[in-house]
């Protein structure tokens, strides 16, 4: 007898319209929260502009409010897997690659600015967003140090200098982005990636004499 999850209606199976509905339903979760705000994001507008009845809803999240989560993390995963794709591929020194992670982070969140605001503003809209901006804070920390530890070798800081350092990176990379965003600051993506490029190299975590 043919496994009901893996009946074809369409091309794809019971498992792969799961997957297409959670999708459709994280897209539209981050164009609200973008947009509307997530304060005033509700199920049934998340719903209704991801083409699905609610109980479709419930099929993916337990709450609206795992729904923001899962949009928060989805844009982290992002940044996070195309900054250490490109410090990893990227050939030549050590400006090189922090400036090719840098423009993959900034290309990400500037490109789309809906993923930029979910970043910066919409992750301080609830007590549950705000303690996951902070894990997620913390997570990236530890691939800043993890990747200035790999291209300094000995010569980068020794703890707690070293995550103090990182931390203080990553918050001067936000507010610059999100002050890009919000059109507080003449400058370019560009000019943003080349001055936070040179605060990783040559500030933030550069090697000790």
């Amino acid at each position: 007898m043919t496994d009901p999850a893996r009946r074809t209606y369409g091309g794809m199976d019971a498992t792969d319209r799961v997957e297409r509905r959670r999708a459709a339903l994280l897209e539209a979760g981050l164009d609200l929260m973008a947009s509307t705000g997530t304060e005033k994001t509700t199920m049934t507008a998340v719903c209704s502009a991801a083409g699905l009845t609610e109980r479709y809803f419930y099929e993916s999240f337990k709450t609206k409010a795992d729904l923001f989560v899962a949009v928060l993390d989805g844009v982290a995963a992002e940044v996070r897997h195309a900054a250490l794709y490109a410090v990893t591929t990227t050939d030549g020194d050590i400006t090189d690659r922090v400036h090719a992670a840098l423009t993959a982070v900034v290309s990400i969140l500037v490109d789309d600015p809906r993923k930029g605001r979910v970043a910066f503003v919409e992750s301080m809209a609830s007590p549950t967003l705000r303690a996951r901006r902070q894990s997620t804070i913390d997570a990236v920390a530890d691939v800043v140090l993890e990747q200035s530890h790999e291209l300094w070798a000995d010569r980068a800081p020794s703890p707690p200098q070293d995550r103090l350092m990182a931390l203080m990176f990553i918050g001067a990379c936000s507010e610059l982005v999100s002050a890009l965003l919000q059109g507080h600051v003449a400058a370019t993506p560009e000019d943003i990636v080349d001055a936070a490029a040179q605060l990783f190299v040559t500030g933030m975590l550069r090697p000790t004499s």
